[in-house]
């Protein structure tokens, strides 16, 4: 297949292309209406002001107020850009960790910040250097950042095959149906500038540089049904012919949804998070807005059958872009196939409410062929959604001596923390 040129897109809109020879470009995020009159400068704003930028630019939803809400232990800085007329032009949420008793910070901007990323690529020193300017001036000794460009996209069904035959990371060896070259120009400057890739040896690290996409843009259910696999499709009409109900709840369907999330890292092996975290989460998305037509909302979904509830999940909208974030299911009645039923409706009500992305968030790419969770990732494939690979988190040392004390500070805890977790633990490293 004919390699595509495609503009960098946003992390809220990394939407994978048609897998046919008729394939179009991604589209990039939307970006300012008049052109960016130079020198930037960086300084803070109020939440209100970063939503409002984020929502104009296609940001994501990991740069939000409420987000920044959700991560205890981090101090959260809304930042605008703005062009030499004052224009507002760009917005992030910088969360910094100080390290204690002195004043030195390390700061991340996750899958951020939302700015015209078609402009960034061209002339990324415009953009960046007023933000490391921001970062020394406020006594940052290490900057990371998730550059949200679009790098590769691979079609489902070869990933499927080859993933199946090879192990879960073959597939990169895989003729791309895009690939993009701006990605490759923003990569060399970055490799210029000392920004370095980080989860380069295949753990993740931050968060996940390879996405699970499904591009929702003019597309019908009927298109959406048709882009699934045979089993995703076989398994819908299961779920209807077992009488699976999906509704949608607010915080009063945590209990039940962290009893099967539990229940599922049980089964699959892995470390499960503590409702708290899920409870601070999803309050701090539903302060923002109620219901899946709300620009920013988060419900949790649950799919039951006369009143058993089956498979539930925690569903973030940010603009136009509907995220799946955690999920739980119970051995109970599997035939009923209650979690294509929960995801079919998600993805549905993300089309209606005109979503162009329907994000199944990324996978460990440390994962062997054999790991429980390869299966979830052919799951997502299933549904019809293509891999994106991001450019993804770099970092940049500021200050060499602090970023070390620093380094071995984390190093020092995420080792006692896996001690007290024994084998199954998770890197802590893998999502902040």
């Amino acid at each position: 297949m004919t390699e595509q040129t495609p503009a960098p897109v946003s992390p809220a809109s990394p939407v994978a292309p048609e897998p046919d020879e008729s394939r179009t470009s991604p589209e990039p995020a939307t970006g300012p209406a008049a052109p960016v009159a130079g020198p930037l400068t960086v300084r803070e704003i109020t939440p209100d002001e970063a939503v409002e930028t984020l929502l104009e630019l296609g940001g994501s939803f990991l740069q939000t107020p409420a987000w920044g809400r959700a991560k205890a232990g981090w101090r959260r800085t809304h930042l605008g850009w703005f062009d030499a007329s004052g224009r507002r032009v760009g917005a992030g949420l910088v969360l910094s960790r100080t390290i204690p008793r002195l004043s030195r910070s390390y700061a991340y901007l996750p899958e951020g910040p939302g700015l015209p990323w078609d402009a960034v690529a061209t002339d990324p020193a415009a953009w960046i250097d007023p933000l490391v300017a921001w970062a020394k001036a406020n006594k940052a000794f290490a900057l990371r950042l998730g550059y949200p460009v679009v790098s590769r996209i691979w079609d489902r069904e070869p990933v499927k095959k080859q993933v199946v035959e090879n192990g879960l990371l073959s597939f990169t060896s895989l003729p791309t149906a895009v690939d993009n070259p701006a990605a490759r120009s923003l990569e060399a400057w970055l490799g210029r500038n000392h920004w370095l890739p980080l989860g380069a040896d295949g753990v993740a690290v931050g968060q996940p540089r390879l996405l699970c996409v499904v591009d929702l843009r003019g597309r019908t259910d009927a298109e959406l049904l048709k882009g699934m696999n045979q089993q995703w499709r076989r398994n819908v009409k299961k779920a209807e012919k077992a009488g699976v109900q999906v509704r949608t709840v607010g915080s009063e369907g945590l209990d039940t949804f962290h009893a099967l999330y539990v229940e599922s890292a049980e089964r699959d092996n892995f470390l499960p998070r503590p409702k708290s975290y899920f409870d601070v989460m999803a309050r701090s998305f539903a302060s923002e807005g109620d219901g899946v037509d709300a620009p920013v909302s988060a419900r949790f979904y649950e799919a039951h059958v006369d009143g058993d509830v089956l498979a539930s999940a925690l569903m973030i909208r940010f603009g136009r872009t509907f995220s799946y974030l955690y999920g739980g299911s119970t051995e109970r009645n599997r035939d009923a196939r209650a979690s294509n039923a929960l995801q079919w409706r998600a993805m549905r009500d993300a089309a209606a409410a005109g979503c162009e992305a329907y994000d199944f968030r990324g996978f460990n790419t440390s994962l062997g062929a054999t790991s429980p969770l390869t299966g979830l990732l052919l799951f997502k494939l299933g549904a019809g959604a293509d891999v994106v690979e991001m450019v993804g988190e770099r970092e940049l040392v500021i200050s060499r001596f602090w970023h070390f004390a620093f380094a071995r500070a984390m190093a020092a805890r995420i080792a006692i923390n896996k001690r007290r977790k024994a084998a199954r633990a998770t890197p802590d490293a893998a999502d902040i």
